[in-house]
């Protein structure tokens, strides 16, 4: 059984982080664009030809873009699942980790105008899971 959210700032954070991963996955880029910051800076660590590690970033703007071209929508149905977990909430801020098949996510969220939103994003391949 699950259990219901009453409080409306955890359902909001909750909502937000789904809104990211399962616009993600439906390549629905109205849903994905209403979970992200503005000023959303999405980083990773990556390696670049010679093995050598550097901050990759992405934007609103090129998230949304990946989205439109695809996303996630050609991962198998059936690996299309996260879990969210809220790690902590002060008044308008948040942090939340997801994890799913693909990524691992540490979110932190901001509560700007009433609304709960992703501001920033660190992530990194899930690799327990490939």
């Amino acid at each position: 059984m699950t259990a219901q959210i009453t409080d409306p700032d955890i359902a909001s954070i909750y909502q937000a982080a789904s809104d990211y991963y399962g616009g993600w996955y439906e390549a629905n880029v109205e849903r994905i664009a209403r979970s992200l910051h503005p000023d959303l800076a999405k980083r990773a660590i990556r390696k670049d030809e010679s093995g050598k590690d550097f901050l990759h970033h992405l934007s609103k703007g090129q998230m949304l873009e990946k989205t439109r071209e695809g996303g996630g929508s050609d991962t198998p149905i059936d690996r299309q699942h996260y879990e969210i977990t809220i790690l902590d909430r002060y008044e308008e801020i948040a942090s939340v980790k997801v994890v799913a098949n693909e990524y691992i996510d540490y979110l932190q969220l901001a509560k700007q105008d009433g609304q709960w939103l992703i501001v920033n994003a660190l992530w990194t391949d899930n690799r327990a899971r490939q």
